[in-house]
């Protein structure tokens, strides 16, 4: 059935082929494209289109349209996975103001890592809590207002995504797990850009489906980001994060939080508060026009006496230098990427290198710890790990060759034990208080993955592609039983969601 929806849909979208292929790349998702913008964005691609939608209407200054949002999947491993979801997509614009909102509804069965992690967590990457543990379904909603005031001030509240960089993973924030309320203020001025998101999650961790047991979190972000010269820019980075209830104390949302110019570790010791603060700063550089090397480098805490400990360990190893406390908590980002390799504008490659050191993130109390919705609000691995990220693409009018191939090498805890890869566990059950290293635990694995494909732009103003693609997936822990898969996809392309891992 899903194969026969396949072909009927292609073919009803078969007469819209001959549309003027301008502007492709961005229903191609041209963010991860570009090299040299601010590196603050939402995870939706909010671009107006002036024709083709399903449902558009423009009169005395409003221009609003509405467009079908689908994901469709066939694919044959050891069993036949079908995937299927169906929803909207509209956006509106009015003088200053812009609004928009996605619904898909997906339900279907997976790979049995994906499975795994779903049955884990009972949460589904981008789309929250799940129903079902073979035929699992779950629903990506978000939905944004903004007003651009001027050319310096934008206001934005919604339900969504935000993500922080210029790589394929964020050490700040990233679009891996599930929308949440936000509200975001943007300045832009100069060669400068400040961004103050207020936003509201959930922990869940062991109350899942059940609501009314979720414990609600705060979260205040300050990311300033200055383009020095058109070939290099820096950022600033830090957040807090506190629990919205201690005891019969419902604390909400904190007052001392809303300065939008403060450094929080301060006003963190001034209040006698045990709130979790982590803080960060990033480097972009562009060599040439088609390059650039970025990195961010992140610090939940650490002292710096321990960390000289380290480096002297490091550079000198000696078993009575003490070394490896548990409360370095730091992680780090290495990546390249280029848009025009080979002196081909149509290539875009990225390499990328990943560290975060175990119990980054994590907290005393694990309701501050940095998550939503049992996810990681980073990097989907969490801490206690070394990942390496390798793409490669080619764009041809409405095609896209794609390959991508990670390694990554992680410290995992049984039950009962806590060597810091959850962010879930509170620090207080850490195993030791030194000799704490990347990929300890009562085991560790590896994971290469890879994926591959060509897709074909359908419809453009739809962001409708379809693709055939392969997957695999190796883990070491599972004594290298691999985990394959060729599927046909048809899909809007309208959110991401991550399963790299």
């Amino acid at each position: 059935m899903i194969m026969r929806l396949l072909i009927a849909l292609s073919i009803l979208f078969s007469y819209q082929l001959t549309i003027a292929q301008e502007n492709t790349e961005i229903a191609w998702g041209s963010l991860e494209r570009t090299i040299g913008d601010y590196s603050f964005r939402n995870s939706l691609n909010d671009s107006m289109t002036t024709s083709g939608n399903l449902i558009e209407v423009e009169k005395e200054g409003l221009y609003t349209f509405l467009n079908p949002a689908f994901d469709l999947l066939y694919g044959v491993s050891k069993k036949n996975n079908i995937q299927y979801g169906l929803g909207f997509d509209w956006h509106l614009k009015y003088r200053k103001w812009t609004a928009s909102a996605t619904f898909l509804g997906k339900k279907g069965n997976y790979l049995p890592y994906q499975e795994d992690f779903v049955r884990s967590h009972r949460v589904l990457p981008a789309m929250g809590v799940t129903n079902g543990l073979t035929n699992i379904y779950a629903n990506y909603k978000s939905a944004n207002l903004n007003f651009k005031a001027n050319d310096i001030f934008s206001f934005e509240m919604g339900y969504g995504r935000n993500f922080i960089g210029h790589g394929h993973r964020s050490l700040f924030l990233s679009d891996f797990g599930n929308a949440s309320p936000y509200f975001k203020v943007q300045t832009t001025f100069w060669n400068l850009q400040y961004t103050n998101l207020f936003a509201a999650y959930d922990n869940i961790f062991n109350v899942e489906g059940a609501s009314e047991h979720y414990q609600k979190k705060y979260t205040v972000i300050h990311f300033l980001e200055w383009n020095i010269k058109k070939w290099i820019s820096i950022g600033l980075f830090e957040t807090v994060i506190w629990e919205g209830k201690q005891g019969n104390y419902r604390r909400g949302y904190d007052v001392n939080y809303l300065n939008p110019v403060i450094f929080y570790r301060p006003i963190e010791f001034s209040t006698g508060s045990p709130d979790n603060v982590l803080v960060g700063a990033q480097l972009a550089f562009k060599p040439s026009k088609y390059h650039q090397l970025y990195s961010q480098l992140v610090f939940d805490e650490f002292l710096l006496d321990e960390l000289r400990a380290d480096v002297k360990q490091f550079m000198h190893p000696n078993q009575d230098i003490k070394s490896g406390w548990w409360a370095n908590k730091y992680g780090v980002q290495l990546g390249w990427k280029a848009t025009s390799l080979f002196k081909d504008p149509r290539f875009f490659t990225q390499l990328e290198y990943n560290l975060v050191r175990p119990f980054t993130y994590s907290h005393s109390n694990p309701t501050q710890a940095y998550s939503n919705y049992n996810l990681p609000l980073a990097h989907p691995l969490g801490a206690n790990f070394h990942e390496l990220v390798s793409k490669l693409s080619y764009t041809k009018d409405r095609w896209r060759f794609t390959t991508q191939f990670n390694y990554s090498f992680k410290g995992h805890s049984k039950a009962g034990t806590n060597f810091g890869e959850n962010l879930e566990y509170s620090t207080i059950s850490r195993e030791k208080e030194y000799e704490n290293h990347i990929g300890q635990g009562t085991y560790n694995d590896r994971v290469k993955y890879v994926n591959a494909s060509v897709a074909y732009l359908i419809k453009k103003e739809w962001k409708a592609n379809i693709n055939l693609s392969y997957v695999y997936r190796e883990s070491q822990h599972t004594a290298g039983a691999a985990e394959q898969m060729v599927y046909l996809g048809l899909r809007t392309n309208l959110f991401k969601q991550h399963f790299d891992f």
